[in-house]
C-alpha cells in the first residue's frame, strides 16, 4: 500500500502492515501454485507428464481474473496527483509525473511494475501482484527504495478483483498511528488511459478520502516490431526447457570473435529444429578467451537424443573440423534446474535479422554462488540472498532466472559437466553500460559480505559481465 504523507516527510511511507519481508516475499514466488514433481530431482523424464500450472484461456472458471492486469503490461507514462496532506481536509494537490514498467511472472498468476520518479531524487517503488486461482481474488504489496536500500517489510496485502473495467482492492493499515483502510481503484482499464486512485478511510470504509491519482499513458515509442518487444504475456519459463546447460568455452587466443560468428551460424536453428533450444550466446567481459552459452532440454532423456542426434549428424559433421580447430577446453559446464516456480529462463523471441541488425542489445550478467552441500542449504542460501536479488531488480535489472544443479548422472557423457556442485545461479538483463557500471555493479560488493555470513558458501561468488552476439535470444529487449 501507498502511504504518503507530506511533501517535507519521507516520500512514500508504507504503513507498518503493509509490506512484505524479503524471504517472505521469495518463499511466496516459489512456492505459489508449485506443480507435483514427477521425480525427486523436480525435473521431467520422457515417462513424466508435466501438467501446465494453470490453464490461460478466458473461459476457464478455474482462471478467472487472471487476465486483469494484462493491460498494464509494458511501458507507461505516468501523470500523477497527490494532497500534500493525508486525512486533514486539505484540498491542495501536488503533481508528480514518473515512469513505470509492469511485467508479468510465475506464468500468469502474478506481475509486478516498477515505478520511477524525479520528484524524490532516485526514488523506485514496486508492486508485486498475486493471482488466486481459487478465491479469483488479487493480493498487492508494495516495496521501496526511501530508506537508501531495498526495504521490505511484513503485513497484510490490499486484496480484491474487477467488475468489469473496475477493480477495488482493500486492506487495513495504519497512518500516523491510528487504523485506516487503504482502497485501490483501477478504472478506464479499456482506454488508451488507464487511471489508479488511492483512498483511506478513518470510519471503517463508510467514507473515503482519495489522496492519490494516477493517469497513465504510453510512450510515444511504445509501437514497435513485436519480436523487438519484451513479450508482454508471460513466456515460456523453462517448463518446456527445464533441464539448462550453462557453458563456458575457452578458445584460443583471438580466435573468440571468429568463433562466435561461426556458432551463430548455425547452431541456434540446428537445436531448434531438434527440440532443444539455445537461450543465448555470449563474449565474456574480462575473459577475452571465454565464450558463454546457455542451452535447455524438455527433460534428461532429450538431453542424450538431443545431443547424439546433433553431433553426429551433418551440420556437425561439416562444421566440427572449423570449430574444434579454435576450441582449447568444453568442460566448464553447470547442469542445471530452475531453482521454484517461474525461476527459469524465458525462451526470448528470435533475434530479427532485419529489423534488430544495428539495435544495441544490452548486457546479461550472472552470479555464481558454490553452496556447501546440505540438504536444504540451496534453499536456505536463496532466502537469504532474496534481498540482495532485489537490489538487482531495483538497481534496473531486469530478472531473468534462479538456478541451481540438478544432480543426475550423465547420459551422455562424450559431453562432460561439473559434479563439484551444488550451485545456485542468478541471471539478469540491463539496458545499457551506464546503467551497469553506475547501478548495478556496487549492488554485489554491497550484498556479498552478508551472503558470505551466512557461512553456506565454499568460496566468493563469481560476477559474471556477458555481451549478446548478434543472434543471441537472450538480451535486452524494450518493453
Amino acid at each position: 500500500m501507498v502511504i504518503i504523507r507530506g511533501a517535507e516527510e519521507s516520500p512514500l511511507l508504507l504503513g507498518n502492515t503493509a509490506r512484505m519481508a524479503a524471504p517472505a516475499l521469495f518463499v511466496l514466488l516459489a512456492a505459489i501454485a508449485s506443480p507435483a514433481v514427477a521425480n525427486p530431482n523436480g525435473v521431467p523424464t520422457m515417462n513424466d507428464s508435466a501438467p501446465n500450472l494453470v490453464t490461460t484461456t478466458k473461459d476457464n472458471s478455474e482462471t478467472t481474473g487472471l487476465h486483469d492486469f494484462d493491460f498494464f503490461m509494458g511501458r507507461w507514462n505516468v501523470h500523477g496527483r497527490r494532497l500534500r496532506e493525508r486525512l486533514k481536509g486539505s484540498h491542495e494537490w501536488i503533481d508528480i509525473d514518473a515512469t513505470t514498467v509492469a511485467r508479468p511472472f510465475l506464468s500468469g498468476l502474478g506481475n509486478e511494475d516498477e515505478f520511477h520518479t524525479d520528484f524524490w531524487p532516485g526514488f523506485v517503488g514496486m508492486s508485486f501482484r498475486f493471482f488466486n486461482p481459487h478465491t479469483k481474488k488479487w493480493s498487492i504489496y508494495w516495496a521501496d527504495n526511501r530508506s537508501g536500500g531495498v526495504e521490505l517489510v511484513e503485513g497484510p496485502p490490499v486484496v480484491g478483483s474487477f467488475s468489469g473495467d473496475v477493480g477495488i482492492f482493500e486492506g487495513p493499515d495504519t497512518f500516523e498511528g491510528r487504523p485506516i483502510v487503504v482502497r485501490y481503484t483501477w478504472s478506464r482499464v479499456n482506454t488508451p488511459s488507464p487511471r489508479w486512485e488511492q483512498a483511506f478511510s478513518e470510519d471503517g470504509g463508510k467514507t473515503w478520502e482519495t489522496n492519490w491519482v494516477n493517469d497513465f499513458t504510453r510512450p510515444a515509442d511504445a509501437v514497435q516490431s513485436p519480436a523487438r518487444r519484451w513479450p508482454a504475456q508471460e513466456l515460456s519459463r523453462t517448463r518446456e526447457f527445464p533441464v539448462i546447460e550453462l557453458r563456458r568455452y575457452t578458445i584460443k587466443e583471438g580466435e573468440r570473435e571468429d568463433f562466435a560468428r561461426y556458432f551463430d551460424a548455425y547452431s541456434p536453428e540446428a537445436f531448434q529444429q531438434m527440440g532443444a533450444i539455445m537461450f543465448g550466446q555470449f563474449l565474456e567481459r574480462g575473459n577475452a578467451s571465454t565464450f558463454t552459452w546457455l542451452r535447455g532440454f524438455r527433460d534428461t532423456d532429450a538431453r542424450a537424443s538431443v545431443n547424439a542426434a546433433f553431433y553426429y549428424g551433418p551440420v556437425w559433421k561439416e562444421h566440427k573440423a572449423t570449430m574444434n580447430d579454435r576450441l582449447i577446453d568444453h568442460t566448464n559446464v553447470l547442469l542445471l534446474r530452475p531453482l521454484a516456480p517461474g525461476t527459469g529462463l524465458p525462451v526470448l523471441p528470435a533475434v530479427d535479422a532485419v529489423n534488430e541488425a544495428d539495435t544495441a542489445r544490452g548486457v546479461v550478467v550472472a552470479q555464481i554462488f558454490a553452496i556447501k552441500p546440505g540438504a536444504s542449504n540451496v534453499e536456505t542460501f536463496a532466502a537469504a540472498a532474496a534481498e540482495t536479488f532485489a537490489g538487482y531488480r531495483t538497481a534496473r535489472a531486469r530478472p531473468l532466472a534462479v538456478l541451481t544443479t540438478l544432480d543426475v548422472p550423465n547420459n551422455f557423457p562424450q559431453l562432460p559437466f561439473r559434479t563439484d556442485g551444488p550451485y545456485l545461479v542468478w541471471l539478469g538483463a540491463v539496458e545499457n553500460n551506464a546503467i551497469l557500471d553506475a547501478r548495478l555493479s556496487v549492488v554485489p560488493l554491497r550484498g556479498a559480505a552478508a551472503l558470505e555470513r551466512t557461512d553456506l558458501l565454499r568460496g566468493s561468488p563469481e560476477w559474471i559481465v556477458l555481451d549478446p552476439t548478434p543472434r543471441s535470444r537472450l538480451r535486452w529487449l524494450p518493453d
